[in-house]
């Protein structure tokens, strides 16, 4: 019976393994193709397809499946395939059985389960399917992660062991140990074999050939990305050349700009000088304007602004008078008027601006 739940989304995963799959393809580009076939090692798969009627060895190698022998299916000569595993030097031995005789069903586990869903599944089996995890063999494939659920989609395979042992104990026979178990149609990297039945081929050589090519990937990266950290230096070196020119040349322009500026203010003092009256005249202009009842204590002349400090018999007609003048404007006291006891004369504050009506 199969049990099969189609999957409307898969959503991709940027995993590490995927990115060293990028990373190595991308840099084994550059090297000659017998080289890259050597350091990748043997990548071809020899595998026994199981049906009902027949037995069928398939070479598989570069994502291409051909047809080498079809077998009895009720009686397969078990020797013809070990002279085809003898002849073929397959990476890797895969014992397949037809879709039909499993049980696949997409289940929903925990987000924790991420890390080995595998053994969850293996814990949950006689609740998930009819059999105990002891009767079948099985594996899990990750469909989708679902963080805001906290959840994980996972499609579980499932063949029971009934239909499977006695062709692993036949190929047993002939010195053949599977190093994975699928069905036909399921997902790429799909083994059923729990890992401690998976045949450790070849783990040595694979260690080798690993080792080779991640230091000629170490090495073509490093002639790759050589040339562009150079360049990245100059750059760099340029880059801050010009900055500190830069920074001098705004240290300049700052120093100019404090030059005007300085120019400027002095131009207008000396703009300033030129259009006000000498001290002198202004105090000759006090002394014939101010009445014979008034005397000043002080004078203060600051800028274009004078401030008169004294007394006065009638303080209040002095702004009529200092207004009179072509030499003030805008005259008017700076405090209130008081009338000092000693005298009894007004004592005021009187400021006003230099120069005319504007």
């Amino acid at each position: 019976m199969s049990s099969r739940l189609q999957v409307s989304k898969i959503t991709p995963r940027w995993s590490g393994s995927a990115f060293w799959r990028w990373w190595r393809d991308g840099l084994l580009a550059w090297l000659p193709a017998g080289v890259r076939r050597w350091l990748a090692g043997s990548s071809r798969r020899l595998v026994v397809a199981v049906s009902d009627g027949e037995c069928v060895l398939l070479r598989e190698e570069a994502g291409q499946a051909q047809e080498l022998e079809r077998l009895d299916g009720s009686s397969p000569d078990w020797n013809a395939v070990a002279g085809w595993f003898r002849a073929e030097k397959p990476g890797q031995l895969a014992l397949r059985f037809p879709a039909g005789q499993a049980l696949i069903r997409t289940l929903s586990l925990p987000l924790a389960a991420e890390k080995n869903p595998r053994q969850v599944a293996g814990f949950e089996m006689d609740r998930l399917t009819p059999f105990a995890a002891a009767q079948v063999y099985y594996d899990v494939a990750v469909l989708e992660r679902q963080p805001e659920q906290r959840r994980l989609r996972v499609e579980l395979t499932v063949l029971p062991r009934v239909g499977v042992d006695p062709v692993l104990a036949q190929l047993r026979q002939q010195g053949l140990q599977p190093d994975a178990l699928d069905v036909a149609g399921g997902r790429p990297g799909l083994n059923l074999l729990p890992p401690e039945q998976r045949a450790r081929r070849g783990f040595w050589e694979r260690r080798l050939h690993a080792a080779l090519m991640v230091v000629t990937l170490l090495l073509i990266a490093a002639a790759v990305i050589l040339p562009i950290w150079q360049q990245r230096l100059l750059v760099i070196g340029v880059m801050n050349k010009v900055g500190q020119l830069r920074q001098a040349a705004d240290q300049t322009l700052t120093l100019r700009n404090q030059l005007d500026q300085t120019l400027e203010a002095s131009r207008m003092l000396a703009r300033k000088k030129e259009t006000l009256p000498p001290r002198v005249d202004l105090l000759r202009e006090l002394t014939l304007i101010l009445p014979d009842d008034t005397w000043l204590e002080r004078v203060q002349i600051k800028g274009d602004t004078v401030q008169l400090i004294g007394q006065s018999a009638k303080a209040s007609a002095l702004i009529g008078i200092v207004e009179s003048s072509k030499l003030f404007n805008g005259a008017g006291f700076a405090s209130p008027v008081t009338t000092d006891p000693r005298t009894g004369k007004e004592r005021f504050v009187l400021g006003a601006r230099i120069g005319g009506e504007p």
